[in-house]
């Protein structure tokens, strides 16, 4: 009977530890590299769309610049 207890009492023993010794702290790490995973993305996101923004500006600016302002009529002179 007393044996049995003891037994059963190392046996908690080491659950206990391989539990708080080896289980959470993987569940924590993996917890963490998930986090850093998920902000390396959005942070990678962040400045996919900044490039696309950049090069929309950029088109953008072109257009305008190869945008036919007015008629515009050569000089040429005229000799009588």
């Amino acid at each position: 009977m007393l044996a049995e207890i003891f037994f059963f009492g190392i046996l908690i023993y080491i659950a206990y530890k391989v539990i708080f010794n080896f289980i959470v702290p993987v569940s924590h790490a993996s917890k963490q590299m998930r986090q850093q995973f998920r902000d390396m993305h959005e942070h990678a996101q962040q400045q996919a769309n900044q490039y696309q923004q950049q090069n929309q500006q950029q088109n953008n600016a072109q257009q305008k610049s190869n945008e036919v302002v007015g008629d515009y009529i050569d000089f040429e002179e005229v000799k009588k």
